[in-house]
């Protein structure tokens, strides 16, 4: 086997054949990443070296100033942390020298960066002592706790009639007393939207101090209402809080960098000195970017079905740590042309899905990043591209990411065929803090990809959905399909941040795709929202079975259109709007079978319908299954907001029934002990009777590597 090394004892001049340094000092371990890659592709390219090669990665910290590129030429290729040892790749630069002196009564330290100054450094993320120091900003607000509460609301739109889903603009009034004109750093600062389920960054404000009014250098993609007006009638603006200004730095822990002098402001906090505190500023956005080459990647004439393929990349062990962020540009014309609105938008459409991975692999197969960890960075965790199949993220502790912690999918039915991301394997993984940027990140995020397989993951404290799997709104066929998405944990989600969310969310035709045996809890959204298992638009031929979902701020089940799903064997419990929901109901289509499902209340509504239809003579089919309120009292059914005419907008568990639902159903307390990792049924509860399966939720989040599949 062809064995190599890494330490930061080392150098890129070295052969790497030797652990430590030889006493001539000739001869000893290689010291970078790159410099590793370079004297592998050398050694190959000469005939030197054949066959798979394993890099033994040695103890201590490996300081990243640029984004380390793999190739084709870089395969069979296994990056490993050595015996007992925690190697971490740093993208940060640790800052010394800080100034300490008094500003406004405040103690404030200040650091001059001359690279800042001559625009050849720009970062938007400090780290202090292993947490993220937030930006200046105001309100104070934080992606998590009471927090999320501390926003401004728009004051005022200049076309209150444009409330199409796109109608976005560039122009708001803020409310009286909320922005200053005589705020120096305004020009500098970022206005971020909080509506629907979706932030957005409007950048480079520019005040009319006559009028009032802001103009920003981007657009935002969706209207300047905080949600739909079909959402529960709310016709509130969006929020907002300003990011990234000066005249905000009053709170210890905060910071601002001002890009034209170079200088660095930093409030400690108490206790906190230059000498006992270790800050980093990061070099990087993305540690590493790994791929093959498509047909279109350069303009030589080649094969377009010949693509030159990564394979055998893996990383295993390895720390990535303090990496920076930025804002991606985003026409709104790629996802819906309006003439005359030529203007970038302040963000993605969903899911944050502009943001690309910290480790990001492309055109690649059977590439491995296994018990690594990925943190204080500022993208998505880890990214499987379009054309990456057999590839799989195993392990992983992902934490304080900008984004959402591990994203797939490639190619739509219009893309080219060798572009379509598959057989993915993202087991194990611990995501969390999530979503502290890019509010709307996902923990694992499936776009157009099929046979993958998402299981035993521990999701929680992000700022919107746990799972997402499917690209497509509405009805078209998609690549996605036989997905499994299994054993996950999932479970302080949300935070109330966004609206629209929930803790597994599906989207669009994805036949053969199973979500079974996870375990789902508290998920709160802002507005409407907060589902634990969300079918969105056009889920369709799906089995959702053995699921343990409770304590949602609305239904722990819910559709919003949807059609021929399978949904058995869960248990619901504890929805605080409602315990099964459908939004949208379309006359002679079935959303989906439901039964042998145990419902638990206390709710406002049993099942509650959305603002088409009316639930209880269109979507669903319901049978045998065991209801159960405290106190033996179901609540009623409705359909408060259907804009559908003669619905009624109560239904009685009576009315229910003669609309053909539930006729072998009971009302029956189902005998359950709630655990801390699993919720057990008793052996003669009412539910087995009719044909409930017990199951055993102890095994959801990640196992023992001796355990693993």
């Amino acid at each position: 086997m062809n064995v190599f090394h890494l330490s930061p004892k080392g150098n890129d001049n070295w052969t790497g054949r030797r652990a430590t340094p030889a006493r001539n000092r000739r001869e000893g371990p290689w010291a970078t990443l790159a410099g590793a890659r370079d004297k592998l592709r050398a050694l190959r390219a000469a005939g030197k070296l054949a066959g798979p090669v394993t890099v033994l990665v040695h103890d201590g910290r490996y300081p990243l100033k640029e984004t380390v590129h793999f190739n084709q030429h870089d395969s069979h290729t296994h990056f490993q942390a050595a015996q007992r040892a925690h190697p971490v790749f740093d993208g940060g630069q640790r800052l010394t020298g800080w100034r300490v002196g008094v500003r406004n009564g405040r103690t404030e330290w200040t650091l001059d960066l001359p690279e800042v100054a001559a625009d050849r450094w720009n970062f938007r993320s400090l780290f202090v002592d292993g947490r993220r120091a937030p930006r200046a900003r105001l309100p104070k607000f934080a992606p998590e706790g009471e927090a999320v509460h501390q926003v401004f609301r728009l004051g005022e739109i200049k076309h209150p009639d444009r409330t199409g889903l796109f109608d976005g603009d560039d122009t708001f009034k803020p409310a009286p007393g909320d922005v200053a004109a005589d705020w120096a750093s305004l020009p500098d600062a970022e206005f971020v939207l909080l509506h629907y389920w979706v932030e957005e960054r409007m950048p480079r404000p520019q005040l009319n101090p006559r009028t009032g009014w802001l103009r920003f250098a981007r657009r935002s993609g969706f209207n300047l209402y905080e949600a739909s007006s079909a959402a529960y009638g709310n016709r509130a603006l969006a929020r907002y809080y300003i990011d990234n200004l000066f005249e905000a730095l009053t709170e210890p822990g905060e910071w601002y960098l001002n890009r034209g002098t170079g200088r660095l402001y930093y409030l400690p906090r108490p206790g906190e000195t230059p000498a006992n505190t270790a800050i980093f500023a990061p070099r990087v956005q993305t540690f590493v970017r790994a791929s093959g080459q498509f047909f279109n990647d350069s303009i030589a004439a080649c094969d377009a079905h010949a693509t030159p393929h990564l394979r055998g990349l893996e990383l295993t062990g390895l720390t990535f740590r303090h990496g920076d962020w930025y804002s991606p540009l985003v026409p709104l014309q790629q996802f819906h042309p309006v003439y005359g609105q030529e203007l970038p938008i302040g963000g993605s459409l969903q899911a944050a899905h502009a943001v690309p991975g910290a480790i990001t692999i492309r055109a690649a197969r059977n590439c491995a990043v296994r018990d690594c960890t990925v943190e204080h960075a500022g993208l998505y965790g880890i990214e499987f591209d379009e054309g990456c199949r057999d590839c799989a993220a195993v392990g992983n502790q992902l934490n304080d990411l900008g984004a959402g912690g591990i994203r797939g999918g490639g190619t739509d039915f219009d893309g080219h065929l060798d572009g379509r991301t598959g057989h993915l394997t993202i087991t194990d993984n611990t995501i969390h803090h999530i979503g502290r940027i890019f509010h709307q990140g996902v923990g694992v995020l499936l776009g157009h990809a099929f046979d993958c397989k998402v299981a035993h993951n521990h999701i929680h404290h992000a700022g919107y959905t746990g799972i997402s799997t499917g690209w497509t709104w509405g009805f078209r066929e998609t690549p996605s399909r036989n997905n499994l998405i299994e054993h996950n944990l999932i479970h302080d989600i949300g935070a109330g941040i966004l609206s629209d969310m929930g803790g597994i969310y599906t989207l669009g035709v994805q036949p053969g795709t199973v979500v079974r045996g996870n375990h789902l809890h508290h998920i709160w959204a802002h507005d409407y929202g907060g589902w634990g298992i969300y079918l969105d638009e056009g889920t369709s031929n799906l089995v959702i079975e053995h699921n343990l979902v409770h304590d949602t701020k609305h239904a722990p089940f819910n559709i919003h259109f949807a059609r021929e799903n399978i949904v058995r064997n869960n248990i619901f419990a504890r929805g605080e709007f409602a315990l099964t929901s459908i939004s949208r109901i379309e006359p002679g289509q079935l959303s989906a079978s439901y039964f042998n499902n145990i419902v638990v209340g206390p709710s406002r509504r049993l099942f509650l319908g959305g603002y088409k239809g009316n639930i209880a003579v269109g979507g669903l089919i319901s049978n045998s299954n065991c209801f159960w309120s405290p106190g033996g009292k179901l609540p009623v059914s409705a359909n408060p907001r259907t804009k559908t005419p003669n619905v009624p907008p109560r239904i009685s568990w009576t009315a229910w029934r003669k609309a053909g639902h539930d006729s072998l159903s009971i009302i029956a307390d189902p005998r359950i002990t709630e655990g801390r990792k699993t919720w057990r049924v008793a052996k003669n509860s009412p539910a087995l009777k009719l044909g409930f399966k017990p199951y055993d939720w102890s095994v959801c989040g990640p196992r023992p590597k001796s355990e693993r599949g």
